[in-house]
Parts: C-alpha cells; structure tokens; sequence
C-alpha cells in the first residue's frame, strides 16, 4: 500500500505541475564531471605481502539533456558514467528522468535515495565529492591473511562486512553514515523548500534490480551459509532537512527513516530468513564566520542479519557514528573528524565488530574547479576474533577536478 501511495502522490503532483507543456521546447544538453587521482602510503598491523604504496582514481561524466515548457515545467534527464571498476571499463551508475516545477522534483531510475541524496552529517569539504570515507579502502583486503578469503565480506577485518552489504551503496566501508540500500530504479520525489523546510520520499521495488531489469521474484537464490540478505524489495523512504541562514550563521539539520522487506532462499534447502530493513539517520551542522561543525548517527538496527535457520549465527546491532569540523579560509579547507562503524562481525562468533577512525585533512584550490588535498586516517578495528583486528595509519594525496 505505501508503495501505490507514494507512486499516486508523485504522479499527483507531476500532473498539477504540468498543465499543457510546449511541444516546441529546444533540450540544452549540459556536460559536466569530476575526476580524483590519489594515492597511498600504509602503516598497519596485518601487512604480510602487502606493499605500503597504492595509487587508483576514478573519472565520472554527466550528460544532462533539459528544456523548459511555456508553463515553467523543467523536465529533462541525467547519466552519470563512470570509469571506476577495476577492469577498465565504464558504467552509468545514475541514469533518471525528472520533472520539477513548484510542486518540487521528481525523479524516475535509477538514482539516489533522498537521504543519500541530502544528508546533513560532518563537514567534508577536505575530502573529494562528498565522499565520507576514502582511506579505509587502501587497508587490509579481505584476501590477507590472517583474514583469509572472504572475511571481509562476513566481517572479519576492518573492510566489508555485514553493514557494508546492508548499505550496499555506502561507499564500501562500515563507516558511511547515509541511508543507501541500493541506487537501484527507483521514483523519488523532493519538495520545494519552503521556509528552510523540505520533504521528501522515495519508493524501490527491489534494491538489485537496475536499468531494463526485470525482476518479479519474491525470493533470491541464496546459499544455506548465506549469512546476509541478499537484497530487499519494496522499499519505502521518508525524509526531511532543514537550512536556516542567519546574520551570517548557518544550521542545516536532517533526518530519514527506510523500511523494506528482506528477501529469502528459493527453496526449503535453502529458505533462510533474514530481518527486514529498518533503519534511520539524523544529523546536524553549524557554521559560522569559516568554522563548521556537525555530526550524525545511523541505525540499521540488525536489518539484514539471520533470525533462524542455521543454528549458530548471532545478530548484532548495526549503526554508524560521524562528527567533525572543518576551517575555510579561501581557497584552503582544513577539517578533521571522527567515525565509528559497528555490526555483528563474524556471523558465526558471538561478539561485534567496532572500527574507529580518527581524521585530518586540508584542501587547496589551486583554481577553480582544480584541487590538491591530503590526509592522515588512524584506525583501530577491533574484531570479534582477535586475530582479524587490525590497527594503522594511511596517508593520501590527491588530485581533484571538477568541471
């Protein structure tokens, strides 16, 4: 029923918003991307066969056709291709039409979740793109022993995990804060802002289904060991922020709810059940005269992990902390942060597993949309098995352009 009602109020106020549009109406077709090269020096515990330098980067392009009818309609659509796997190839990773006007936006594709879209946490405008966590990708992969093949998927080392697949759009790490199953193809709807004040909501069938997918299944083929679900359908998201200017101060607040259901095994061999998703985030900031500070927590509660089947597996609860600060001067930007990252672990070990990261970092445009950056991450992932934890220093220097 949420579903139909968040589709028929979508469709509600598209419709009022559109009236009779201009057949003649010219598309202006905008080009636009950004581009990271960084690379890494690592200092950390679990080491062996592992070399301290790493480099990698990532080239992302928007292509936006729009126009604009006689009634003040804007309509259009966006893809966002990228160059980001590691077998050199590209993807579109958003791909949506919109229509807004004075009902607000609205979005049909494959796009962000509203909360991912305008979260409210720690300033980051140190970091590239609003990226909240970049240095725990060059830690310890999953391949390294003692971690041994796959255990960052089931959360033995500081990466991966079962967080990590639960937020399967978060960025990779336990740490990120937003509320982001999946960028699936979804209809997300944003209204205007009205005295600092806006909504918004989306609704997802199914959180792995992607571009001309079709995928009517109410199960997953899901392994007898699976210790994770597999993906959620019908997914529905509230949400809401607030930005506030005042003599020369800033507040900005925010907050979202997700709920869904979790999908399960195909057959009786293989029908494990798994929690449904319910999960939720707020967060706040303030600025004033250059300094800005905020925060947020996010809950997934233990969406996702087991509740019966195999005898043997243990739930934990799932949530992320950020907080921070940051000093612009111009064109410098220096900030720092914290984070803290929990979920079960080891599915198969009572226990958790709690990752903290400890941050600081500057920012220099050198010209506009031109940026060179650095940063020291300290983390300390303290796992459930004691051989899996893990503790270090990365350093990064990056290049960024925006265009």
């Amino acid at each position: 029923m949420n579903r139909y009602l968040l589709a028929g109020c979508a469709a509600v106020a598209l419709a009022m918003g559109s009236g009779a549009a201009n057949a003649q109406a010219k598309f202006e077709v905008k080009v636009g991307g950004d581009v990271y090269v960084e690379g890494a020096y690592v200092s950390e515990d679990l080491d062996a066969g592992l070399r301290s330098v790493e480099m990698r980067n990532r080239f992302r392009v928007n292509v936006i056709p729009s126009a604009k009818a006689d009634n003040g309609l804007e309509y259009g659509a966006r893809i966002r291709m990228r160059s980001a796997s590691n077998a050199r190839t590209m993807d579109a990773d958003r791909a949506y039409i919109f229509a807004q006007g004075g009902f607000g936006q609205v979005r049909l594709g494959v796009t962000n979740s509203f909360n991912d879209e305008t979260i409210v946490s720690r300033p980051i405008d140190y970091l590239p793109f609003g990226l909240f966590d970049q240095a725990m990708n060059f830690a310890a992969p999953s391949t390294q022993t003692p971690a041994g093949p796959g255990a960052a998927f089931t959360g033995g080392g500081a990466n991966g995990g079962v967080l990590n697949a639960v937020n399967a759009a978060g960025g990779g790490t336990i740490l990120w804060p937003t509320l982001a199953p999946d960028v699936a193809t979804k209809i997300v709807y944003f209204s205007p802002r009205i005295a600092g004040l806006q909504l918004g909501a989306s609704y997802t069938p199914r959180s792995d289904s992607f571009n001309t997918d079709v995928n009517r299944n109410e199960r997953a083929a899901v392994g007898v060991g699976t210790t994770v679900a597999p993906s959620f359908q019908d997914l529905v998201e509230v949400g809401a922020n607030y930005n506030l200017t005042l003599g020369g101060a800033t507040v900005k607040a925010g907050a979202g709810y997700f709920w869904g259901e979790a999908t399960e095994g195909t057959t009786a061999a293989t029908a494990n059940s798994f929690r449904d998703l319910r999960a939720w985030q707020a967060g706040a900031q303030v600025g004033f005269a250059g300094v800005t500070v905020g925060g947020s927590y996010t809950d997934f509660g233990k969406s996702g992990q087991r509740s019966r089947g195999t005898a043997g597996y243990f739930a934990q609860s799932q949530h992320v902390w950020q907080a921070g600060a940051q000093y612009t001067m111009g064109p410098i930007v220096v900030g720092g942060g914290w984070m803290y990252g929990q979920d079960p672990g080891l599915t198969t070990v009572a226990g958790k597993r709690k990752v903290n990261v400890y941050e600081v970092g500057a920012s220099y445009t050198v010209a506009p949309g031109f940026a060179v950056q650095a940063q020291y991450d300290y983390f300390d992932a303290d796992a459930d098995v004691a051989a899996f934890s893990n503790k270090g220093s990365i350093v990064i220097l990056r290049t960024t352009l925006a265009f």
